[in-house]
């Protein structure tokens, strides 16, 4: 059966050890840190790990996602990360990932979101400009205030000040869209935040889905994952989202709570078998 589900696997161990999980639970991809959890700290990865790791299990993948540090911070000028960036995406790239997915940030305190917007704009322009192995991906985000990219209207001024847009894409992530504010635990505001999204980003931009139930209510701000399924949004709903028509063919990337890993397989073949068959009537017109 092919399968367009993976999974975000944490690093305790090594990167070998993460990649045989993958193999185990039979993910197409999957998702990871370089940082460490409980620090932030980079891992140190050996050059005969990355070697091996290269020549024995990154064929296995058909695409391989890093997800950028919490410390990256591209919306502010000072204390914004930009080395951890560069030393994640060399590292991503020695080891052949396809995609880097970031968070946009938050502006600096006493300046204005708009202004952190045009700041992240600048540091993507530097990116892009030379940047062409790995496919840079925007996610929405959970917090208010400063925060950038939790409200969709913000990639709209983003969009306007990119100078590859086609060399961008988005992530959406259904638990921090309910968080933020965007009820997607209901048909009437699931149908509404994806016509925002087609509106302003245009789904055809978006290449990943981080599938994801909450268990904070909608427009708490606070992102904590529940297990999937058995959170505020719930499987009907995520089920529903998921298997859009425009969104059909886009990869999936479960981020769960801690869990056994027979835990993560169930929910992850759970989540295969009804990705795989697309609704004749998704319910939703856009």
């Amino acid at each position: 059966m092919n399968s367009r589900v993976g999974l975000h696997i944490r690093l305790t161990d090594t990167l070998i050890a993460a990649a045989e999980k993958a193999v185990r639970l039979q993910l197409p991809f999957f998702q990871c840190f370089f940082t460490r959890q409980e620090t932030g700290s980079l891992i140190s990865f050996t050059d005969q790990e990355i070697a091996l790791f290269v020549t024995q299990y990154r064929e296995r993948f058909s695409a391989l996602y890093l997800h950028g540090s919490y410390w990256i911070n591209l919306a502010r000028v000072k204390n914004n990360g930009y080395r951890s960036f560069q030393r994640e995406i060399a590292l991503a790239k020695r080891l052949s990932f396809t995609h880097m997915v970031l968070h946009a940030g938050s502006a600096q305190r006493g300046s204005t979101k708009q202004e952190g917007i045009a700041i992240f704009a600048r540091a993507l322009n530097k990116i892009l400009k030379h940047e062409s192995d790995i496919q840079l991906m925007i996610e929405n985000t959970a917090h208010a205030n400063l925060s950038v990219g939790s409200d969709i209207h913000d990639f709209k001024l983003l969009l306007e000040q990119i100078d590859y847009p086609e060399k961008l894409s988005f992530v959406l992530d259904s638990a921090h869209a309910y968080v933020y504010g965007y009820d997607m635990s209901s048909h009437e505001g699931q149908d509404a935040f994806l016509q925002l999204v087609d509106t302003i980003i245009g789904l055809h931009r978006v290449n990943l889905i981080h599938l994801n139930d909450s268990s904070k209510p909608c427009g708490s701000c606070i992102d904590k994952h529940a297990i999937f399924g058995e959170g505020l949004i719930g499987e009907p709903l995520l089920r529903r989202f998921a298997t859009h028509p425009k969104l059909a063919s886009v990869p999936i990337i479960l981020e769960l709570p801690l869990l056994a890993e027979e835990q993560e397989k169930t929910i992850v073949q759970r989540v295969t078998r009804f990705t795989n068959v697309i609704p004749a009537e998704a319910g939703i017109h856009l």
